[in-house]
């Protein structure tokens, strides 16, 4: 199995365990670590504001099909969302 990082990059799963393997046995100081730590997950901005975060409901089998697509477009599965929301409105 592959799987596509956020740059686009497709890694397959030796690769995942390769790199986690590295940062498992790695040497870290303590400077590393508290960089590490503070590392956090944040929304990324689209454009020059904060992107919001919406939430709704739709039939399960959006999830595949925004899936395939996403794969097929070599993008995000949010960006396809984004992508045909501003085509609809």
């Amino acid at each position: 199995m592959t799987r596509r990082t956020k740059t686009g990059k497709t890694l397959t799963d030796s690769e995942i365990a390769a790199i986690a393997d590295d940062f498992e046995n790695a040497d870290f100081n303590p400077d590393d670590i508290e960089k590490i730590k503070k590392t956090r997950r944040r929304s990324p901005r689209i454009g020059d504001t904060k992107a919001e975060v919406l939430t709704f409901r739709a039939p399960s089998s959006y999830k595949h099909r925004i899936k395939e697509r996403a794969d097929a477009d070599a993008k995000s599965e949010s960006q396809v969302i984004r992508d045909a929301l501003d085509a609809y409105l």
